[in-house]
């Protein structure tokens, strides 16, 4: 019986969906976001509608960060995030997907026609200058997901108990 834990009402979570995109020389597509102060540069993607699966959110993050189409290839990882007192961010996990390749041509920052933009810029980063443009966590998970694609290690997303299909 799981008397401390109430299925009903669960803890406040979210899940974040983002993406490893790189281009031809294998460096890692970074977005500038412009609601982060300090290293305001991360891998595109966000957080999670209600009732939305991660899947789809990666595609609608992806598509209104960059402007590309797509569907998230393999699960490379998931991290868990606990709470952040700094941010109040509730804890949650953030599932890196192998977003593919792209060029910088093909990237298109998205239009804003009420207040500010959320996206103002993108870059592609070698992985040795990470450090110039995101924080330790994220480049920790960037890192790590690039070890997964890099070396083949194998993983599996199934949405509903089956895999994407994709075409």
């Amino acid at each position: 019986m799981h008397k401390d834990t109430d299925f009903k009402n669960p803890p406040r979570r979210r899940i974040g969906a983002l993406a490893i995109i790189r281009d031809r020389e294998e460096s890692v597509l970074l977005v500038k976001k412009a609601y982060k102060e300090g290293r305001s540069w991360g891998l595109p993607g966000g957080a999670a509608h209600a009732n939305e699966a991660p899947h789809d959110t990666w595609a609608r993050e992806i598509r209104e960060e960059t402007r590309l189409e797509r569907v998230p290839g393999r699960l490379l990882v998931v991290d868990y995030v606990s709470y952040s007192e700094v941010s109040g961010a509730a804890e949650g996990i953030n599932l890196v997907f192998d977003g593919g390749t792209a060029s910088g041509t093909e990237i298109r920052l998205p239009e804003h026609d009420d207040g500010e933009p959320e996206i103002t810029g993108f870059t592609f980063v070698p992985l040795y200058k990470l450090s110039d443009f995101v924080t330790p966590l994220t480049e920790k998970r960037i890192r790590a997901a690039v070890a997964v694609l890099e070396d083949d290690f194998s993983s599996v997303y199934l949405a509903e108990g089956r895999p994407l299909t994709y075409g």
